[in-house]
């Protein structure tokens, strides 16, 4: 369901490098929730800091979901840093049982597991 990452990193490290990471890796940041302060600021504080970062590669997208529209609820892909227990982890949602979904379509399914595959790689570089 998740893949999750354990890195000896500090989340500061990683908020303050992950950025460049994903336009080096060829994809976009559309945008990132940076939970400790948002939950605070509604009145739900925190303790622990938590990133979520939505990334996208515009060209996959748009394959995506010209050929299987549903996917938009997983859109865009994410990668979350967070703290636990005196710990800091990358994770993401283990996306191959849902590109199973489109196993039909070889040369899509392909290259969203590729994808899919530098999205690891890239969490793995980041959790050295």
């Amino acid at each position: 369901m998740f893949v999750v990452l354990e890195t000896k990193n500090t989340i500061d490290a990683l908020h303050g490098s992950i950025q460049q990471v994903i336009i080096d890796n060829g994809f976009s940041l559309l945008h990132y929730y940076d939970f400790h302060a948002l939950l605070e600021e509604k009145g739900f504080p925190i303790q622990q800091s938590a990133y979520t970062y939505e990334i996208c590669r515009a060209s996959m997208a748009s394959k995506m979901l010209t050929h299987v529209p549903v996917f938009s609820t997983m859109m865009p892909c994410r990668i979350s840093i967070y703290e636990q227990e005196g710990l800091t982890y990358i994770a993401t949602l283990d996306m191959l049982p849902m590109l199973d979904m489109i196993k039909d379509n070889h040369s899509l399914h392909e290259e969203a597991v590729k994808l899919y595959q530098q999205l690891l790689q890239m969490m793995n570089a980041l959790s050295k």
